[in-house]
């Protein structure tokens, strides 16, 4: 029986990639709604509406990793249920 091993779905280069991208996004975005030559709270309204795209970004990814997820095990746990079982009484056939 064939073993699967789990192929990483990123590279440790891209991961840092995305980190730092989005690192570097966030700092401009509140760099730049610290600095806007406006009003206080102006800038305190830009800055929680960043914060909330921020974690609904976060969110939105969770929920869609989720559901890639939950499709893969569905379809794992179907193939499973399509094997047939061993009930003892016959001898599997020898492979050359």
């Amino acid at each position: 029986m064939h073993i699967h091993t789990p192929r990483p779905r990123s590279t440790p280069q891209f991961y840092l990639q995305s980190a730092l991208s989005f690192g570097a996004a966030a700092a401009g975005m509140g760099a730049g709604v610290l600095f806007l030559p406006v009003d206080l709270w102006i800038r305190a309204f830009l800055g929680m509406g960043l914060l909330y795209t921020i974690t609904a970004t976060f969110t939105l990814a969770k929920c869609v990793r989720d559901r890639q997820e939950d499709v893969l095990e569905s379809e794992t746990a179907h193939h499973y249920q399509q094997m047939p079982l061993w009930n003892g009484t016959e001898q599997p056939a020898a492979h050359p």
